[in-house]
């Protein structure tokens, strides 16, 4: 009789960052990955790139709302600092 255990190890992370960023985490800097791996991982950077150009895109429209509507502006047009 035998037992066996199955042990799930994470060899790459990918994470969006605060900073408008895809930072990617790797056990070793360099890795070999099999074809799905690999996949796998380009998925979940491709992901994490959309979550951030959201976020950017989000940001920026919450920006430009702010400026339009809450700045003072002279009869020129200018916006006063």
């Amino acid at each position: 009789m035998a037992i066996r255990e199955s042990i799930v190890v994470d060899v790459a992370e990918v994470q969006a960052t605060d900073d408008y960023r895809v930072e990617l985490r790797q056990e070793k800097k360099r890795t070999n990955y099999s074809t799905t791996q690999a996949r796998d991982l380009a998925l979940e950077l491709i992901e994490a790139a959309e979550r951030v150009d959201a976020a950017i895109a989000e940001d920026m429209a919450e920006r430009g709302l702010r400026l339009s509507e809450g700045v003072i502006r002279t009869e020129g047009g200018e916006v006063v600092l």
